[in-house]
């Protein structure tokens, strides 16, 4: 009987063992699932997945989250990119601002700051001042963007009036409005100065428009999605940003891009 009761304990302590195995296992498992990060195509705070330079903000992502879990970085429409981050179904957006990913988890260290831009064709002499100075002038735009609210309530005011809004969605939503305008379809596009700039370099036509900067800058952000350990991953984005920030990585990732550390700009600007 003896013996009996020496097996049995030992099978429950096997048991247990087991149980403890599988625990840490299944944990693991979770926990080595990266990162799904979603965003449209927005050079070049985040470019073409498979590119050689993807976008800094996915390559500050991967340096942050390499030893935790990973990156799963892929285009996808703003508007369902952001849905599917509110459902949980996705884990962040890249390229956020407060006022255009409402309901998502922000933390307290910015990616990036966009200033808006208004692009006209060369030698047009119109120049932007107030929402009142779009009159008579047919606008693009993308869908779900925000650009600040005199400009966000202007875009509401007139969704629909293609005499004076045009709204682009999906994918190469900058090429499509910058298109529109060489081909007179639009008299004017609102777009992120880094990008404008970057696409139209890109394209070879950076000579064919000019640019107004329209405001002083709004920060952009990494948004994570409300469950799905958004709360932890924030607060892990805001200590890596710092981290290299003060290693000198950080310049580093941007000078791939032209681009410098967007926190003195910010500074300056309060």
């Amino acid at each position: 009987m003896r013996t009996n009761r020496i097996n049995g304990a030992t099978m429950m302590r096997a048991c247990m063992a087991l149980l403890i195995m599988i625990s840490v296992l299944g944990g693991t498992a979770a926990a080595a699932e990266p990162i799904r990060l979603r965003a449209d195509a927005w050079c070049p705070y985040n470019c073409e997945p498979v590119a050689d330079k993807p976008g800094y903000m996915v390559e500050i992502m991967q340096e942050i989250f390499a030893d935790e879990s990973g990156l799963d970085y892929q285009l996808l429409p703003w508007t369902r990119a952001v849905e599917e981050a509110r459902a949980g179904r996705i884990d962040a957006v890249a390229g956020a601002t407060i006022a255009d990913a409402d309901g998502l988890v922000f933390g307290q260290e910015s990616i990036g700051l966009t200033t808006n831009v208004m692009i006209v064709r060369r030698g047009d002499q119109w120049r932007y001042t107030d929402a009142n100075s779009l009159e008579g002038k047919r606008l693009a735009a993308v869908l779900d963007y925000s650009y600040g609210k005199v400009l966000d309530d202007y875009i509401k005011a007139h969704a629909g009036d293609t005499s004076r809004l045009e709204l682009a969605a999906g994918e190469d939503v900058t090429d499509q409005n910058l298109k529109k305008l060489l081909a007179g379809r639009v008299d004017v596009v609102i777009e992120d100065m880094n990008v404008a700039e970057f696409a139209l370099v890109a394209e070879g036509i950076d000579g064919l428009v000019e640019m107004q900067a329209i405001d002083g800058g709004t920060p952009l952000y990494i948004a994570f999605a409300p469950g799905n350990n958004g709360t932890a991953r924030a607060a892990r984005l805001d200590t890596g940003i710092k981290s290299l920030r003060k290693s000198g990585k950080l310049s580093r990732i941007l000078a791939r891009y032209g681009l410098g550390d967007w926190a003195p700009v910010m500074a300056n600007a309060r």
